[in-house]
């Protein structure tokens, strides 16, 4: 079935003929089907990036829980874009696809040992993906004559990248890692300088929001998944009933905030001059590695709050990932929102920050209090910040829709 999710429109099928960037449509595109199977794949990728940095809370293992996830996500944001870009289906786009989506289960299953002496793995699955990804806009440019030019942008780019994570092969460690970095900096900046070096804006029927609000869900997923097990292996002991509980409110209320305030109709908004649009759109698309990293962070933080439930106190590393990661959460999404017109109103601003400096408060007192009452203290902290914002947007509506019934009895 080669319908969209949502609405009545089709996909295209065969090889991409002309890309969505030179189409204006009525705005309605959704993920399809082999979109959201895609994604499902990342579920693994995210489990072993939670993982890794379950089994090493530490300020090492934090950074390298940092560093690998910016290879794995621009995996995903790859092919994301594409799909994005051409809104093409049949079968040579599908097995294309779903060799990518084995590509990158093996790319999940070599996350763990990457800083272990075993990268080597890693980095040919890495770079056999970036391969792959070349070879569609390729494709894209035999049959997209329009769209020649933006396709041998991107192979140069991510041709580039592949050429540097494949010579990296030949390379020892530390050294492999260097390139690694150079590789994934001409990679991000690939699409930044394709877009600024466009002569003039295009419209484009794009729904990349809706993508990464999926993508969100899929990293939210790792809390449901490591509530349910660890209150599994804790035996249902009641300390740790309580910190699971406590977890997923937490949990619950970070998504309250991101599908409330991360406006989805952002990049469909008009701006005042496009360097600025594009300024805006690669910060909002970019910004949401921060919203990826931090709400998986948190999950570990969840984890290992409900392991360590018995004990006296929670362990550093447990209250970093479960304090770091909810406060740099609250902070990530208040930077995206401001990105959105209208700027959110300084008080949320105020009460927002507030709430992250008392997560983070209470994380660094957390020695002194027992796991159950710190994750209680951070989860009501944070149904607190989202009562206030939901009561004050309910005002705000509230009001708008006064003044508009008064403009239209007028």
């Amino acid at each position: 079935m080669s319908a969209a999710t949502g609405g009545d429109r089709a996909v295209r099928r065969g090889p991409p003929r002309r890309p969505t960037l030179y189409v204006a449509r009525d705005g309605a595109r959704h993920a399809t089907w082999l979109e959201l199977f895609f994604d499902l794949v990342f579920v693994l990728a995210i489990a072993e990036l939670a993982h890794l940095l379950h089994d090493d809370p530490t300020p090492g293992g934090f950074l390298r829980f940092a560093v690998l996830f910016v290879p794995v996500w621009w995996a995903w944001s790859g092919f994301t874009y594409y799909a994005d870009l051409f809104d093409v289906d049949g079968p040579i786009y599908r097995v294309a696809i779903l060799v990518a989506m084995f590509g990158s289960i093996a790319l999940a299953l070599n996350v763990h040992d990457a800083f272990d002496g075993e990268s080597f793995d890693f980095a040919a699955t890495y770079a056999a993906l970036r391969a792959l990804l070349v070879g569609l806009y390729a494709w894209a440019w035999r049959h997209a004559g329009v769209a020649r030019r933006i396709c041998s942008q991107h192979i140069v780019g991510y041709g580039l990248g592949a050429v540097l994570w494949a010579a990296s092969l030949l390379v020892p460690e530390p050294s492999r890692y260097a390139l690694w970095g150079v590789a994934l900096l001409i990679e991000l900046a690939t699409p930044v300088v394709i877009q600024y070096g466009l002569t003039h804006g295009q419209p484009q029927d794009s729904h990349l929001p809706e993508r990464y609000g999926l993508f969100t869900l899929v990293v939210l997923g790792e809390s449901v998944v490591v509530t349910g097990t660890g209150l599994a292996d804790a035996d249902w002991a009641a300390g740790a009933i309580v910190v699971a509980a406590a977890g997923f409110t937490a949990v619950g209320c970070l998504w309250w905030l991101y599908f409330d305030q991360v406006d989805e109709a952002m990049l469909e908004r008009p701006y005042p001059g496009r360097r600025r649009g594009l300024l805006i759109g690669f910060g909002w698309a970019y910004g949401h590695l921060g919203i990826f990293a931090t709400l998986a962070a948190t999950a570990v933080g969840v984890q290992l709050a409900i392991e360590e439930a018995a004990r006296a106190d929670l362990t550093g590393g447990a209250r970093a990932a479960l304090g770091g990661g909810i406060a740099c959460s609250l902070a990530v999404i208040t930077a995206l929102r401001a990105l959105s017109p209208p700027p959110p109103e300084a008080r949320v601003v105020a009460a927002r920050l507030a709430a992250a400096a008392a997560v983070l408060a209470l994380a660094a007192a957390g020695a002194a209090l027992a796991p159950p009452v710190l994750a209680t203290l951070v989860t009501t902290t944070l149904v607190a910040l989202t009562a206030f914002e939901s009561t004050l947007g309910d005002r705000l509506g509230d009001r708008v829709e006064a003044a508009a019934a008064s403009d239209s009895g007028e």
